[in-house]
């Protein structure tokens, strides 16, 4: 059963199971970096990977737009405006769309990969952000933070059908302890990681040893204010923006390779 992680200032794990010891060293490997094309220094959010076209999707929140980047070149083929404060992004394989959830009017943006635009976008109650999509049931869970609420979207006929989720009924099993200001969470099944991007200037590693049990490997040194990334599932790499380096302002994206050797 796949495990659902929370991030708050420590990582919750649902079902039962106890953490184990840390190891010294380091889990990530810098290789690459290339600039955005938006304003420097202003907050980027989440990031998806579009596996099929090898695109990762990421959401530079200040600047209210979304970037489509190649993989393979390294280079941004779209910049899809009208997300005004753009915060989650997923991507719908199937229907080869990707969905934005847009703080700044209180929408869910519905982006066509092949024309590489918004074209239509769904009400939602306040301030939408992390988004995540089932693919069995067809459906985008989309978190309404000052709302309070969970839109939940029918994306064959891009429309919201309830606003009804209830954490509580769930039991947490482990505790993982994160650097400050701890954001996104990553999940990487085939080395069984755990990423968390924190504000402090660090990713939190885990390793998930068995469903049951996971230890803690580092906080992964990086810039500070990255705490947002995405884990290519298939080369394993992370991807992380950065708004700043050494206190300037930047608008780029790194590229790390796992390190997995003894």
């Amino acid at each position: 059963m796949r495990r659902v992680f929370l991030c708050f200032t420590s990582i919750l794990i649902l079902g039962f199971g106890t953490m184990g010891l840390a190891q010294t060293r380091p889990t990530l490997k810098k290789i690459a970096a290339f600039d955005l094309p938006g304003p420097a220094g202003k907050r980027f959010d989440y990031l998806t990977i579009d596996e099929d076209d090898h695109y990762l999707i990421s959401a530079h929140l200040a600047a209210g737009q979304t970037y489509v980047i190649d993989l393979g070149t390294k280079k941004v083929v779209a910049v899809v405006t009208d997300t005004p404060g753009v915060e989650g992004v997923e991507y719908v394989p199937e229907l080869k769309k990707f969905y934005t959830s847009n703080a700044g009017d209180n929408t869910i943006g519905v982006v066509d990969l092949k024309q590489m635009k918004v074209i239509k976008k769904l009400k939602t109650e306040a301030k939408p952000d992390g988004s995540t999509y089932a693919a069995p049931f067809h459906k985008l869970y989309v978190s309404d933070e000052r709302g309070k609420a969970e839109a939940i979207v029918d994306v064959q006929k891009d429309e919201i059908v309830g606003t009804v989720f209830d954490l509580d009924k769930h039991v947490p099993i482990a505790f993982l302890p994160l650097a400050d200001g701890p954001d996104v969470i990553k999940f990487d099944a085939g080395l069984g990681r755990i990423y968390v991007a924190c504000y402090s200037g660090a990713i939190s590693v885990f390793h998930e040893d068995d469903p049951d049990h996971y230890r803690k490997l580092e906080d992964f040194p990086v810039q500070h204010a990255v705490h947002s990334l995405a884990v290519d599932p298939k080369t394993h790499r992370v991807y992380t923006p950065e708004q700043e380096e050494d206190g300037k302002p930047v608008a780029r994206m790194v590229v790390y390779e796992a390190v997995t050797s003894p």
